[in-house]
């Protein structure tokens, strides 16, 4: 593909799409400003990532294509599964598999009569919810297998039976796989599952769709990002979503926009224009002048006399300023004089004040109790009244 073609025409036009106008039939990502997105993430990766070690596959981060759209998705859409010229998985890879009830004929169905390279798991849904109930056996069986697949009839009970850590922690939900009632060889399903990535319409405004490693190759990478690309301007046509931007991330790492939609034709809101007129308009409602104190010039003050003092252009600035001070206080001097208030004594707070009158108090009662207790000491040690009669009988 050449520099300046454009990414749309990667992928031929489906057969079933409407022969009408398109809203993303504008877009068109041109394939140098994808491959320079890949190659500055890589390279943000590799630096991050030098000092890991590289023999624990969490440390290999994965890319993302990530599609702003123009409003909401009107409702949810089902899950696609987007053919990859150069999937992240293969034989290396170990895939698990959540069947229905019971698990023993699926197990025989997938591992022995039609075994898939790759996929070396299968747990019935029954005894994934009866095995995995607390969050240390999900996070293990999240981190024990690459890719999770699921019967598309158990679809729906998965974020309950998986919860937060598969959907939110881990980033593995398991991708559905169409099987047939009559237990066909699910074997052409299940490796475009595992050789492709799943394009999930959400509830908002953003749709990340993987597309790669940033272990992989940058070729195989700018590869999988245009199919990626083009798959999901598709899918947008087919169900009248308009796109605003795409942007190319890797995991933990910001995202590099590779298109953006051009503003429409016309001239631009001016925001502060806008505002001002409502502010003034809100005003007008109200009764109030939509002009603001700064907004005021000097021409508009007027004297006791009633001219402007725009007006006096043959009073020089001394006598201005003196007639100003006959009339009254200027307004330097009020300023002079608010400035010239003391500030309030830290003595004279509430709360200062109240503290000083509980010292007061404890202090008294330190004191009182002192006096008392010399007191009784004092008495201990003078004779009594008794004791002084004693004496004198005993000298007479």
């Amino acid at each position: 593909m050449a520099a300046g073609k454009a990414v749309a025409s990667a992928v031929p036009p489906m057969a079933d799409e409407d022969a009408g106008e398109k809203p993303n039939s504008d877009v068109k990502v041109k394939k140098a400003a994808l491959r320079k997105a890949v190659s500055a993430l890589r390279m943000v990766v590799s630096k991050k990532t030098s000092t890991s070690n590289p023999l624990f596959d969490d440390t290999v981060e994965t890319m993302t294509v990530q599609l702003t759209l123009a409003k909401h998705p009107e409702r949810r859409h089902r899950d696609v599964v987007i053919r990859l010229p150069h999937p992240m998985y293969g034989a290396k890879s170990e895939v698990c598999f959540i069947s229905r009830t019971p698990q023993k004929k699926y197990k025989e169905l997938l591992l022995q009569k039609h075994p898939v390279p790759g996929l070396t798991k299968v747990i019935g849904i029954e005894k994934l919810k009866k095995n995995y109930k607390a969050p240390a056996d999900k996070r293990a069986l999240a981190d024990a297998y690459d890719l999770f697949l699921c019967d598309r009839r158990v679809l729906e009970m998965m974020p309950k039976a998986l919860g937060v850590i598969f959907y939110k922690k881990k980033l593995k939900p398991p991708v559905p796989v169409a099987l047939k009632e009559g237990l066909e060889d699910p074997k052409a399903d299940i490796e475009k599952a595992i050789g492709g990535t799943t394009f999930r319409m959400p509830s908002g405004p953003c749709i990340g769709v993987r597309f790669g490693r940033v272990s992989m190759e940058e070729d195989e990478l700018v590869a999988n990002a245009a199919a990626v690309i083009a798959s999901s301007i598709k899918l947008l046509d087919r169900h009248g979503l308009m796109l605003q931007s795409i942007s190319v991330q890797a995991t933990n790492n910001p995202a590099l926009p590779v298109w953006r939609r051009q503003a429409p034709p016309g001239q631009r809101l001016n925001l502060k224009k806008y505002r001002s007129d409502a502010a003034s308009s809100a005003a007008s409602d109200t009764g109030a002048s939509g002009v603001s104190d700064s907004e005021i010039t000097g021409s508009d003050i007027t004297s006791d006399a009633g001219e402007t003092l725009s007006t006096r252009d043959t009073v020089s600035e001394v006598d201005t300023g003196s007639e100003l001070d006959t009339a009254g206080e200027t307004m330097s001097e009020l300023d002079d004089e608010e400035d010239d208030v003391a500030p309030a004594r830290k003595e004279d707070m509430p709360l200062v004040r109240g503290l000083k009158k509980k010292k007061r108090r404890r202090e008294g009662a330190e004191v009182a109790a002192a006096a008392a207790a010399a007191a009784a000491a004092a008495a201990e040690e003078e004779p009594g009244p008794k004791k002084k009669a004693a004496k004198k009988k005993k000298r007479g």
